[in-house]
């Protein structure tokens, strides 16, 4: 029996201190790290609704920049767009393969409308200019949310406690930096 507990109590005492720093450290709930400004967005914002947002924004960026591809004349300009729509696509992908890591878990549906409004307010998640709007337009709507993404994914950045994970995003930061620099060359004269 003495042999049993000297096995039993350490076990226990461990799975104690394991179920005690996942709640402490917030993992089962994975909200953004304290000193995050995403806590500006809501008090109830967990890591995957910012994963489901990032997955959105991908997915209209990456369907933008196909309808780009077909209205603008110069052929080297439409080959831009198909490569920003096809990194939009794997950005997407990336976000996915995260959010697959965990449980499915619904949104929130007290929560989510009020996040959503909060982050169409900061410009982050802004509507595509209509039909009619000039390449100029279109160019410049590109832009603004290739700003725009990578300013929302240093927030992203900032929201994670692991180091490792913030590399991951700080790459996605250069890569949308990378795009607006591209969307900038192929068309100067915007500002």
């Amino acid at each position: 029996m003495r042999e049993h507990l000297t096995i039993y109590i350490p076990t226990a005492i461990a799975v104690g201190l394991l179920v005690y720093l996942f709640l402490r450290r917030g993992w089962l709930g994975a909200s953004p790290a304290n000193g995050s400004r995403f806590k500006e967005f809501g008090e109830n914002i967990h890591l995957r609704d910012l994963f489901r947002l990032a997955v959105s924004m991908e997915e209209e960026g990456r369907t933008f920049y196909l309808k780009m591809v077909v209205r603008v004349r110069d052929t080297k300009v439409k080959e831009l767009c198909a490569s920003l729509a096809g990194d939009e696509a794997m950005h997407k992908q990336l976000f996915l393969d995260m959010l697959g890591h965990w449980n499915p878990l619904n949104v929130n549906p007290l929560t989510w409308p009020a996040f959503l409004a909060r982050v169409k307010q900061e410009g982050f998640f802004e509507s595509a200019p209509g039909e009619n709007s000039t390449e100029d337009q279109l160019a410049a709507y590109a832009i603004r949310q290739e700003m725009k993404t990578a300013e929302f994914y240093q927030l992203f950045e900032e929201a994670f406690p692991e180091a490792w994970k913030r590399t991951r995003l700080r790459k996605l930061v250069t890569e949308e930096r990378a795009h607006e620099a591209k969307l900038r060359a192929a068309y100067p004269h915007i500002k």
